[in-house]
């Protein structure tokens, strides 16, 4: 029942965005982000859509980087909430476009990450012995 009650406020909460993304073009954006190395790499920005962070790979300090079997490139895992979403500007697709961002975080995650939940971002500290 609660959880009802907090998805109903949560849709009453939600932007109004007047651009509409189809759900083909939203699942291809979402296959973007597998074995994304190359895209990341010829980025100037990248974008975590389910916390929403912006960065330049070229500047952050870390990367994390899961490697999938040969010969698919790795996969850029967000350097603040460490959740293997990210996009960058060279796939082509519109980071920038807040209603894109939300409509990718609703389509994947249900309406359940940082962006949906209006939550501050919070970076996650991996500590490496």
């Amino acid at each position: 029942m609660e959880r009802d009650q907090n998805a109903a406020n949560r849709a009453e909460e939600q932007p109004k965005f007047e651009r509409q993304y189809p759900d083909h073009y939203l699942k291809e954006a979402h296959q973007a982000t597998f074995a994304n190395e190359d895209q990341i790499m010829e980025s100037t920005q990248c974008r975590c859509f389910y916390c929403g962070y912006h960065f330049d790979a070229h500047d952050e300090e870390h990367l994390l980087w899961a490697t999938e079997r040969e010969p698919l490139a790795r996969t850029l895992h967000c350097p603040k909430c460490l959740v293997d979403c990210v996009l960058g500007s060279a796939s082509g697709y519109p980071i920038n476009d807040e209603a894109f961002i939300w409509a990718c975080t609703e389509a994947w995650f249900n309406g359940i990450s940082e962006i949906s939940d209006g939550r501050p971002q919070k970076r996650v500290t991996i500590i490496v012995d």
